[in-house]
């Protein structure tokens, strides 16, 4: 029961922002208002005040970084290998949707509602370097099979390491480690705006998420969704599970780095494949089906941590 009380609202608000969307109460421009929102604003505001605010233990923040680095690379690049035969436009759009996680937008609520506010303290830091990993190991699988770009191309990465740096939540993290250095508290007035706009993140992201789902991309192309989405909702946070436990973590420095990565693939790898010509249609289904599976995967997953 007390997982369902966790999940249920999860995704009864994401439920929620799909029908407001149909109910045309959200429209395109205000839901990628609210995107942004969250991006910019409701998400830095929730890592700047969990680094801010504490200092970890090195081994419980690098072990977990260490595990997903190795297991984003074994997955990423085992699957664009496997993926020989498919057409460029598509081969590096698998390999990215089998273990880009959604960590902002559902990963990160899901921590919250499950483990509480001080379970983010323990992941702000994994979910900036994750970003980082993601988006070069991500770029990398997409730009390859590609004939129109080159892997060489100083621009391409110059871009890309540019977007990167510019991420508001590498920005935030690293601010809030820099200044928890200093061993000074964060002055009152401040912590209690942080803590109020990170708690919109949540239900703003999962609204936002809700109200972007559409089913139709699923058509054409089920079976390389099915297969990219079971990759990524159950063997990739599988292996992240068996690293961590390898690494002799337990408890919740254990589970909330996991469920981070149990969360469905990331819609930002939409977004990253549209600008580097990949399979536009393809990532939108992997984004739609890994979503609904996730329902069961994060309700089995929290059910067996306890």
């Amino acid at each position: 029961m007390d997982v369902l009380n966790t999940v249920l609202p999860i995704f009864l608000i994401i439920g929620l922002g799909l029908g407001l969307r149909r109910g045309g109460l959200l429209t395109d421009a205000l839901v990628g208002a609210l995107s942004r929102l969250v991006f910019f604003v409701s998400a830095p505001a929730l890592l700047l005040r969990a680094t801010a605010n504490g200092v970890l233990d090195h081994g419980i923040v690098a072990s977990p970084l260490l595990v997903i680095a190795g297991v984003s690379l074994l997955v990423g690049v085992g699957t664009y290998l496997l993926c020989f035969r498919c057409h460029p436009d598509r081969r590096g759009v698998i390999a990215q949707g089998a273990f880009r996680s959604n960590q902002v937008f559902i990963g990160l609520p899901v921590v919250v509602y499950a483990f509480g506010q001080e379970a983010v303290q323990l992941v702000a830091l994994q979910v900036s370097v994750t970003v980082i990993i993601y988006n070069f190991l991500g770029a990398v699988l997409l730009i390859l099979p590609q004939q129109g770009h080159s892997v060489r191309s100083p621009r391409v990465w110059s871009r890309t390491a540019v977007r990167v740096l510019r991420n508001p939540l590498i920005l935030a993290s690293a601010f809030g480690i820099v200044y928890s250095l200093t061993s000074l508290p964060v002055p009152l007035f401040l912590d209690r705006t942080l803590e109020l706009l990170g708690r919109t993140a949540a239900p703003l992201a999962l609204l936002t998420v809700g109200a972007g789902l559409e089913f139709g991309r699923l058509r054409g192309d089920l079976r390389t969704t099915l297969v990219v989405t079971g990759v990524k909702t159950v063997l990739y946070p599988f292996l992240i599970f068996a690293g961590l436990r390898m690494s002799g973590l337990s408890g919740l420095a254990l589970k909330a780095p996991l469920m981070l990565m149990v969360a469905p693939t990331a819609v930002i790898g939409y977004v990253m494949t549209r600008e580097l010509g990949g399979d536009v249609k393809l990532s939108g289904a992997i984004v739609v089906g890994s979503t609904l599976v996730s329902i069961l995967t994060i309700t089995a997953w929290l059910a067996w941590l306890g």
